[in-house]
């Protein structure tokens, strides 16, 4: 197939197409940057070997923004990549809307990295969901990066729900954290194959200075790099966590942050429970508080579905404390998120 039969193939009503915007188109900032963004895009940069290329997928949440910081940094240096490489960022509108990179997904709307599985819906989500599967099969990349932020405070990991070497070496270029995972969510992560090897990349909280810096630095390696499927040298020491699970509310459900349990029903978390992220949390650690029923409000689930609540929880004079030690991630202190996402995942630790 030509370049110009692909390009063909990829023109999307869907996702707006700009090829090789040049430093003048871009604007000043980051910020200006997504403002001009029509919609969802389909950013294209043409590489060194025009043979293969390379995906980058940015902003599928609107308040994750690192991924797009990083992506203005490369627009803004010029930098010609090894291979071609495509960047999609479908959620444009949902970044764009005031103040700016606050809301995850448009109120009212459905969580975009949830559509994922075999999309058949017919919200905008699940179209747009549909389109850039298409679009992922007709270019048929040598890998794909998903870049994120994670929901609080923390240290960047990636998320991979199918391991080996290859995508070893994609989470490599960001991060020595990694996270094996078979809950099947919905994310774009789990379409991941041996052919297309797709990983997720949480580069820390929105708010942490670092964490456009690491994404900026991760993403230049990844477009420069003659093979990013090539694991580091063996002296590169990767943490792996595998098979977390979630706590959730039950529909229904209340959650706050504060220091003091709340009078009606509802689930209530420390305001610190957020410095837990990617930390061991021992045995008997009072993390919140629980009005009425645990098993009622709470839930935490496997991949078969079962439900695990007791296991890892339990309540001592209306305190919601640990049973085992744990390892928390993705520790949120945003009720909105909480709600419609989760609170935090979490592995035992089995040597503690």
């Amino acid at each position: 197939m030509t370049n110009d039969d692909q390009q063909s193939n990829f023109a999307s009503v869907l996702f707006h197409y700009w090829r090789n915007p040049g430093r003048n188109d871009i604007g000043q900032s980051a910020t200006e940057f997504l403002h001009r963004l029509p919609g969802p895009s389909h950013i294209h940069l043409t590489g060194k070997d025009r043979s293969t290329c390379r995906v980058v997928v940015t902003l599928l949440h609107g308040n994750e923004p690192s991924g797009l910081f990083a992506l203005f940094h490369l627009l803004q240096q010029q930098i010609i990549p090894r291979v071609d490489i495509h960047i999609f960022i479908p959620s444009v509108a949902a970044a764009q809307r005031a103040p700016g990179f606050h809301y995850r997904m448009l109120p009212g709307h459905k969580d975009l990295n949830r559509c994922f599985n075999q999309p058949t819906g017919n919200s905008p989500e699940d179209r747009l969901a549909e389109e850039l599967l298409r679009l992922l099969k007709v270019l048929c990349p040598e890998a794909v990066i998903d870049i994120h932020n994670t929901s609080g405070s923390g240290p960047s990991f990636g998320v991979t729900t199918f391991k080996d070497e290859r995508h070893d070496a994609l989470v490599s270029l960001f991060t020595q954290r990694l996270i094996v995972t078979n809950l099947s969510l919905g994310a774009l992560m789990e379409t991941s194959d041996t052919m297309i090897p797709t990983v997720t990349i949480e580069c820390g909280g929105a708010d942490d200075p670092e964490s456009n810096l690491m994404a900026t630095e991760g993403m230049t390696l990844y477009v420069m790099r003659d093979d990013v499927l090539v694991p580091p040298s063996s002296d590169f020491d990767m943490d792996y966590f595998y098979n977390p699970v979630r706590l959730e509310l039950k529909p229904g459900s209340k959650i706050s942050y504060g220091d003091h349990a709340s009078p009606a029903p509802a689930i209530t978390l420390l305001p610190e429970v957020e410095h837990y992220n990617f930390g061991f949390v021992p045995a008997d650690t009072r993390l919140g508080f629980v009005a009425g029923v645990m098993e009622e409000q709470l839930t935490v689930k496997n991949s078969a579905g079962e439900d695990l609540l007791a296991d890892f929880f339990q309540v001592c004079n209306g305190e919601l404390r640990t049973k085992h030690t744990l390892k928390l991630f993705m520790v949120t202190t945003n009720p909105e998120i909480a709600r419609t996402d989760c609170l935090f995942y979490m592995v035992k630790d089995k040597d503690r």
